[in-house]
């Protein structure tokens, strides 16, 4: 019985036998390590970046809050139209919404002098700012006491425009053209990530006081609610509870609401197979790198046919001819995926850095990608190795 110190030796000779062999062939090596460190690197960079943009679509949505929730009129026969009591009563008569703030938005067009910008106009009541999180820098927002006041609270992308185009046209107190309606400034908000949670760009809105809707919008109806759970509240529960809340006061009419966990698991599919898809190019070159692996495995088999009928005429076996070649497959699989490892990891290093993403190594990548490449040793090693196993001493040792 073969003790485990024997079987160390004779791994270790195959592996210095695999290595001499392939030194033997430095060049012919060198181009399938080429190939074969081309393909893992593209496999292990292919993880790496989508990793690393789902992780950040995900901080994206945690920065947007993930206790938001959205609610919609549905429209089927008719137009669903949610009167603003009822919206305004949904804290106080549903289980799990610490707030909410009703919303109407449209196109619309901004006029400062000669400068037209199209932008969105939003009216809502004063907690939208805080479920938005968008923060005042000069001023102040639009308050529910304001009423039907012309006020105007300006996005920074509308701002910006403003005093790129009108210098000190975005003050406190300037005024805009609205729909016909000349507004007058009381803010101007910081610059805010878009909420896709919300379906809110504050960036490129005006924001005027709710009831100030009807000077402006011939339909001042509520396209939307924007609402926060309460701490601890199950986001499915609230979603159930706000449906049967509106479908019981609504005529024919419904909502539909919509939770940052719905968002973010939708979000995380389609990621999952951006992953897939990135991870199946990288394979295709792996696979190619493959492809040159068998060759030079073959090129070599038969310039090495003396060799092989040597061992076979001195009384080596068969399987032992075959774990030979295979050994040099797999050795020059392992070397070439060390190096794609490497260059792979810092491929999507630099494209996260790039990017502006925090970069987090794909836990995936290291055992994947080196996994990936020994089974395509394996692969493509096997064929060259059976085929010198299966060659005929005596016409080995004749050839030339």
């Amino acid at each position: 019985m073969r003790t485990l110190a024997a079987e160390r030796s004779t791994l270790w000779d195959l592996t210095v036998d695999a290595a001499g062999n392939l030194n033997a062939l430095r060049n012919r090596s060198i181009l399938a390590l080429l190939g074969i460190a081309i393909g893992t690197a593209a496999v292990i960079a292919m993880l790496h970046v989508g990793h690393n943009a789902r992780a950040e679509a995900m901080r994206r949505f945690e920065a947007l809050g993930i206790d938001r929730l959205s609610i919609t009129p549905v429209s089927r026969d008719t137009d669903t139209v949610i009167p603003p009591e009822l919206a305004r009563r949904v804290p106080a008569e549903v289980e799990g919404v610490a707030a909410a703030a009703s919303v109407i938005q449209a196109g619309t067009t901004v006029r400062v002098g000669r400068l037209a910008m199209q932008a969105s106009l939003i009216a809502a009541t004063e907690d939208l700012y805080a479920l938005g999180k968008a923060e005042v820098v000069v001023g102040r927002h639009t308050s529910d006491l304001d009423g039907f006041s012309a006020y105007a609270v300006l996005g920074a992308g509308i701002a910006r425009q403003m005093e790129a185009t009108a210098s000190g046209s975005a003050r406190i107190g300037g005024h805009v053209t609205v729909d016909g309606q000349v507004l007058t400034i009381v803010g101007v908000l910081a610059s805010t990530p878009a909420n896709s949670i919300l379906n809110l760009d504050f960036n490129g809105a005006v924001v005027i006081p709710f009831a100030a809707a009807r000077r402006l919008l011939a339909n001042p109806h509520i396209t939307s609610i924007a609402a926060r759970l309460s701490a601890g509240a199950d986001d499915e529960a609230t979603a159930r509870s706000l449906a049967g809340y509106f479908r019981a006061r609504l005529r024919g009419g419904a909502v539909n609401v919509r939770t940052a966990r719905q968002l973010i698991a939708s979000l995380d599919s389609q990621m999952r197979i951006y992953g897939l898809l990135l991870l199946a190019i990288g394979a295709v070159s792996l696979v190619v790198g493959g492809v040159g692996v068998m060759n030079v495995m073959l090129m070599n088999v038969m310039e090495r046919r003396r060799e092989i009928g040597l061992r076979l005429a001195v009384g080596a076996r068969r399987r032992d001819i075959r774990t030979m070649f295979l050994a040099e497959s797999v050795l020059l699989s392992a070397i070439g995926a060390t190096g794609g490892i490497v260059v792979g990891a810092m491929a999507g290093w630099l494209f996260a850095t790039s990017a502006g993403w925090s970069f987090e190594p794909a836990p995936a990548a290291l055992p994947l990608g080196a996994g990936m490449a020994a089974a395509v040793g394996l692969f493509f090693g096997l064929y060259p190795a059976t085929r010198a196993a299966r060659l005929d001493p005596i016409a080995a040792l004749r050839a030339e």
